[in-house]
């Protein structure tokens, strides 16, 4: 659910949360965030792929990570940028190279299940970012779920 401006909290514009709980143990979600192959079976908004040819990572503090987003009709949308933290299978943080973005994904362990909650901060997008990141994590749950 992501959050919503109000009581002196950021706009959307600048800042939003969501958090899902999704059906996985903890190390099998960070697998779908740190492993190429994984990672191309699921990130992208709804409308658009990354295919596996398209994906560069190292996940470490000062790596980088590069994938190409390619939409139904062909269009393709590089993008990137580099970890700041990396505390595995927890915490995730990462900054965009092209614009002020700060993405931070934690995972806390609930045994079979994890809560995973996405931080951005800095030009985020506003509403169809929220919206684009909540339809890529409905793809990451629906994989989860498959198996």
């Amino acid at each position: 659910m992501a959050e919503t401006p109000s009581g002196g909290r950021p706009s959307v514009d600048r800042e939003f949360t969501i958090t899902r709980v999704l059906d996985a143990p903890r190390e099998r979600v960070w697998r779908a965030w740190t492993d190429p192959e994984q990672f191309a079976k699921w990130f992208g908004p709804s409308g658009f792929s990354t295919p596996l040819d398209g994906i560069s990572m190292d996940v470490r503090p000062g790596g980088i990570i590069e994938f190409v987003m390619v939409s139904e009709d062909g269009t393709e949308l590089p993008n990137g940028g580099t970890y700041l933290e990396v505390v595995e299978p927890e915490r995730l943080v990462w900054r965009d190279r092209d614009v002020d973005l700060v993405v931070t994904i934690t995972l806390r362990d609930l045994g079979d299940r994890t809560e995973m909650t996405c931080h951005v901060v800095g030009q985020t997008g506003g509403e169809p970012a929220v919206a684009g990141w909540s339809s890529l994590f409905d793809k990451l749950a629906e994989l989860l779920r498959a198996g």
